[in-house]
C-alpha cells in the first residue's frame, strides 16, 4: 500500500491528475478528493526524503524506511471508518 501511496503522490505532484494507471482508482480518488489527507501524506514523504541519502548500508536506514512506510499507511488509513468487526469481537456472557 505504501508503494501505491508514494506513486500517487508523485504522479499528482507532477500534474498527472486522476490518470494514474499504477495506483488503485479508489486510492487515487481518495487522495485527489481529500486535500487534507493529500497534504499530510505529501508532508510525510517530503520529511522522509529530507532525511535520506539513498543508501541502505546500515540497519537504522532500513528501519527509517520501514517506519516511513508504516507512517504513510497509518496516515492514509486513519481517515477510513473503523472496522466494525472490532466491536463485534466481544462475546456476551450467558
Amino acid at each position: 500500500m505504501s508503494n501505491d501511496i508514494v506513486s500517487a503522490i508523485v504522479d499528482f505532484s507532477l500534474g498527472k491528475g486522476k490518470i494514474i494507471s499504477k495506483v488503485p482508482r479508489t486510492m487515487a480518488n481518495k487522495l485527489a478528493n481529500d486535500e487534507d489527507l493529500f497534504e499530510k501524506v505529501k508532508q510525510c514523504y517530503v520529511e522522509y526524503l529530507a532525511t535520506v541519502d539513498n543508501k541502505m548500508d546500515e540497519a537504522h536506514e532500513v528501519k527509517r524506511l520501514t517506519d516511513f512506510r508504516y507512517r504513510l499507511v497509518e496516515i492514509y488509513t486513519a481517515t477510513e471508518p473503523e472496522n466494525q468487526s472490532d466491536s463485534d469481537s466481544e462475546i456476551p456472557e450467558e
